[in-house]
């Protein structure tokens, strides 16, 4: 679990095991960028909350459960071809830099506050 986020990244419950198949089964039906279907449809849906979607799908994404799984504005789909899969990995990465140089600031701010402001890899 992620500390601050346990809710989100504790295991799976019994109800979110039993709506995975039918979240699988949904998203087996969006293929390609246009077919892209919304988290809070999907929440909706299931009667599930938005964070409690986005946690299926992190293990449906972990666990390869449906290859090409993507992400954009506009929903979630399975990836048609390579280029969409690599927007999406490029995409990834662009927002896990962006979460990387906020790390490193927060911890050069440390030394506010008496730490050493050492920066390190992940805990």
């Amino acid at each position: 679990m992620i500390k601050g986020f346990e809710t989100m990244t504790a295991d799976l419950n019994a109800q979110e095991l039993e709506l995975m198949p039918t979240i699988i089964k949904g998203l087996k039906t969006k293929h390609g960028k246009d077919m892209a279907v919304t988290g809070g449809k999907i929440a909706d849906a299931v009667g599930l909350s938005g964070i409690k979607v986005q946690k299926i799908i992190n293990v449906i994404r972990v666990k390869n459960l449906i290859p090409g799984l993507c992400a954009c504005g506009k929903g979630y789909f399975i990836a048609n071809n390579i280029e969409e899969l690599d927007n999406y990995i490029i995409s990834l990465k662009q927002r896990i830099k962006a979460q990387v140089d906020v790390l490193n600031a927060l911890e050069q701010q440390t030394i506010m506050f008496g730490g050493t402001g050492q920066t390190t890899l992940f805990e």
